[in-house]
């Protein structure tokens, strides 16, 4: 009897075992997806110099999320809401790729978003493939991002390589400059810039002045902006955060420097946070490159009634990437990783940021290209050009 009874002991145990394999076995397929939540993945600078990016781009998957589970995810029949797993990157390469491994290992995301910084993305973006998990980054400007690329990571805003070209023609009509120079973050990121339109510039013979790179978090430029006033360019492109552009126009016309000299900004500087920081007088005739000329009224409204801030690119691109996730798994009807990213890679959607669709050309893969905007700082206010 005893031994009977050990028997449906050892019996009962292996029943046990085997449902528990099977259940696991079964999540593993199925990727995050916890009773009708799916988890997507979300690394960004929440904290440190660049969480300016993270807290706008939250923003923007904080619209759509709420967009989203208002009627759910529909996938054979059953609807399902996102949840979002977060953690900060602090711009930091190593924390970011710590950050992917976390999602892909621990919380079995069946996709990420993110990073924001170009060093960040480049680390990121090999773990996709490795993983098999699709990412779309949300602003990340470094050529090196896609180029050559890797087949689960996606970038839906033109590179700094693809920028300079449209952008060239339209800053030679402004100010046919014989000289430009370039003070800049040093990072993949501002690197990346200074090169794309170096490049450009020079095919139609316009010497480079002066190059200088300065640290991210950087609060004092006089000494960069007097070395400028002395190569004497005809305009200087300025990279980095806003509050590092913002501080650095202050300083650029406290020492006289402008407007003698044209600023041109990157996209950060097409923000209206740079006006709050740095004051109309300061950005007043400058230009900047940007992601957007305009968008909806009642988006704008939106964005100042729920978190009382200015309308931002993260924000849009934010929103656009949570939108192209949540669109690719219910075309796919699948919440297998492999599959949304084949779904992805079909992208053909008109988002709030502009046409999304991610294309394999030149040595780019997984690449959007649509033409950026041109803004000029007159009154305190943003004039698309």
């Amino acid at each position: 009897m005893k031994g009977f009874r050990r028997v449906l002991v050892c019996l009962s145990v292996v029943l046990f075992l085997l449902a528990v394999q099977s259940v696991w076995a079964g999540g593993e397929k199925e990727g995050a997806v916890t009773g009708n939540v799916i988890k997507i993945g979300y690394t960004a600078p929440f904290t440190g110099p660049a969480a300016e990016l993270g807290t706008n781009g939250w923003r923007g998957v904080q619209l759509a999320l709420e967009d989203i589970n208002k009627t759910g995810v529909t996938v054979g029949g059953v609807t399902y809401k996102f949840d979002i797993v977060r953690y900060d990157s602090v711009c930091e390469p190593t924390q970011a790729v710590s950050n992917l491994r976390k999602m892909a290992m621990e919380d079995k995301v069946v996709a990420i978003i993110g990073d924001h910084c170009s060093s960040c993305c480049m680390g990121i973006a090999p773990l996709c493939d490795e993983f098999k998990i699709p990412g779309i980054t949300i602003e990340c400007a470094a050529d090196g991002v896609t180029s050559p690329g890797h087949d689960f990571y996606f970038r839906m805003r033109p590179s700094m390589g693809l920028m300079a070209p449209l952008l060239t023609p339209k800053i030679m009509d402004l100010y046919n400059p014989k000289s430009i120079g370039f003070l800049c973050v040093n990072d993949d990121y501002g690197r990346s810039f200074a090169q794309g339109f170096k490049d450009n510039f020079a095919k139609l013979g316009i010497k480079t002045a002066i190059e200088i790179y300065f640290e991210r978090g950087s609060t004092d430029h006089m000494a960069f902006l007097n070395q400028i006033r002395g190569a004497k360019p005809d305009i200087v492109f300025y990279v980095g955060t806003t509050p590092e552009g913002a501080m650095i126009l202050k300083q650029a016309k406290e020492l006289g420097v402008t407007p003698g000299i044209k600023f041109i900004g990157s996209e950060e500087m097409s923000e209206m946070e740079l006006v709050e920081l740095a004051g109309a007088d300061a950005v007043e005739g400058t230009y900047s490159v940007a992601l957007w000329g305009s968008v909806p009224a009642d988006l704008e409204a939106r964005v100042r009634e729920q978190f009382n801030a200015s309308m931002h690119y993260a924000i849009l691109f934010g929103y656009d990437a949570l939108t192209v996730i949540k669109m690719a798994i219910e075309k796919s009807q699948s919440l297998d990783p492999v599959v949304i990213r084949d779904a992805i890679k079909k992208t053909d959607y008109q988002g709030l940021q502009g046409h999304i669709k991610f294309e394999d050309f030149d040595n780019y893969k997984n690449q959007g290209r649509y033409e950026p905007a041109f803004i000029l700082w007159s009154g305190g206010k943003r004039h698309a050009q």
